[in-house]
């Protein structure tokens, strides 16, 4: 039986998801990330503390934040408006608290599995029409092991359909015990070749590459098999999209791996971009458009030439 008191740090829960499982979901990001991809959508979900966000076109100038700041991180610019030096900033919220515009907000909050579950429950009405449930994802959610697994266990003692999306950066054991409470798996791979691996996202692929074989290896060898896992390529143009890239990619999975349900080709968007400019990060992907299904077809060739089952979902 779950425990339902254990305690995780979030930073969203988004209700009526439509690409992150079957059905309509309610998706629940856990903090913290051991990767640091280039173009991550969720910049707030990479440390595993609490942070400030920042977004200046709500701020007054009032002067309230500076004045509780005893870091002194706070600074006025020319326009009158206060801004935040992350190098000086601890993450230690009191601006936040003061702000009373929320021009300063908090990414995080510590919440039980119960709390959780009291969120994800009230659209019970949506899942059981379109076949849906609770999805966790992230940040990483192997990032917090022990409080995913009891939020899946607890979410499948009530009926609720469960699924992960997972980097398969973390410990082997614990990927494959969550695997257990999961009806589906969204499983990312950013590249085969550890070097283009460690360049797009800090860290090389042989660890995420040899988890994703136990893993497939492990549903396979289950009776039943009625879990699916889902291989996801995200396609960031210019960095992972060429014949090689996809075709290595196209190789491993067709090759490797004992068991997998389809593979899903995910088109570059930018829709994290405000959230880099509340952080004070650079964003590097200023200038590259939303992808589309139309500007994958050489890739899905080559996918479809190993015998792999492709979809492309729409933004």
């Amino acid at each position: 039986m779950g425990n339902s008191e254990r305690e995780g740090i979030i930073f969203n829960i988004q209700r009526f998801s439509i690409h992150d499982g079957p059905g309509i979901r309610t998706l629940v990001f856990m903090k913290g990330c051991p990767l640091r991809c280039r173009w991550c959508a969720n910049p707030e979900g990479l440390t595993s503390k609490r942070t400030v966000l920042s977004n200046v076109k709500f701020c007054i100038g009032c002067g309230a934040c500076s004045q509780v700041c005893k870091y002194g991180a706070v600074y006025r610019m020319d326009n009158g408006t206060f801004g935040i030096n992350r190098e000086l900033c601890t993450d230690c919220l009191m601006c936040a608290r003061v702000c009373p515009t929320n021009s300063r907000t908090v990414s995080g909050e510590v919440k039980t599995v119960a709390e959780i579950l009291r969120s994800v429950e009230r659209d019970r009405a949506f899942y059981k029409h379109s076949g849906g449930g609770i999805t966790v994802g992230g940040g990483e959610m192997l990032a917090q092991t022990e409080f995913v697994h009891e939020l899946l266990l607890c979410s499948q003692e009530r009926g609720l359909d469960t699924a992960v999306e997972t980097s398969g950066y973390g410990s082997l054991p614990w990927l494959l015990k969550i695997a257990g409470q999961c009806n589906t798996i969204h499983y990312d791979l950013k590249a085969i070749d550890s070097q283009l691996h460690k360049d797009l996202t800090g860290t090389d692929s042989r660890l995420i590459l040899y988890n994703l074989k136990a893993l497939s290896e492990y549903i396979d060898s289950q009776k039943d098999r009625k879990r699916e896992l889902i291989i996801r390529l995200p396609m960031i143009n210019g960095y992972n999209t060429d014949h090689e890239t996809v075709a290595k990619a196209a190789e491993f999975i067709s090759k490797e791996l004992k068991f997998y349900t389809i593979v899903e080709l995910l088109p570059f968007h930018n829709f994290g971009e405000n959230k880099y400019k509340e952080m004070g990060l650079t964003y590097e992907f200023v200038d590259q458009p939303n992808g589309s299904v139309h500007d994958l077809e050489e890739q899905v060739s080559i996918l479809r030439e190993a015998g792999l089952r492709i979809k492309i979902p729409k933004w």
